[in-house]
């Protein structure tokens, strides 16, 4: 069905988006060593967030709510292959350790936001997905510490 086929845009942008994001991450350490890394995520988990936000706020259009998620998703999985591009800076002997609470990290922080914003019915969906993307762009300004 429609729901179905809009649900696969999300999982299918995997083909190509983590490694779109570890090409990015790759070519800007190339330029800027770690700091260009850290600034790719920060740049495509920004836009993640921005796209959070402009999805809370197409509400009212299927069309462009499914265009957003889209654009959204190619964000989301482009800053999950950018952060496996810093990985490997962070210990080398304990590689398999640090992708494992990457992985575990992106799980429990989906089970936070999903009790934060979306347990509760005191918020709309199209609300909680505006606090998402907001919560998202001041979280990604840690890595700028």
């Amino acid at each position: 069905t429609t729901a179905g086929l809009v649900a696969s845009c999300f999982g299918l942008m995997n083909i190509f988006a983590r490694s779109l994001g570890g090409l990015v991450s790759d070519r800007l350490a190339n330029r800027f060593g770690m700091r260009g890394r850290l600034w790719s995520l920060w740049i495509l988990q920004t836009v993640e967030g921005v796209c959070c936000i402009w999805l809370g706020l197409s509400q009212d259009s299927l069309a462009m709510t499914v265009v957003v998620l889209i654009i959204f998703s190619l964000f989301v999985q482009s800053a999950e292959g950018a952060t496996y591009g810093v990985v490997p800076f962070v210990s080398r002997r304990s590689l398999g350790v640090v992708s494992g609470f990457i992985g575990a990290g992106g799980n429990a922080g989906s089970a936070v936001t999903q009790a934060i914003f979306f347990r509760d019915s005191s918020l709309e969906t199209y609300e909680g997905l505006r606090y998402m993307g907001l919560m998202v762009i001041g979280i990604t300004l840690t890595v700028m510490l």
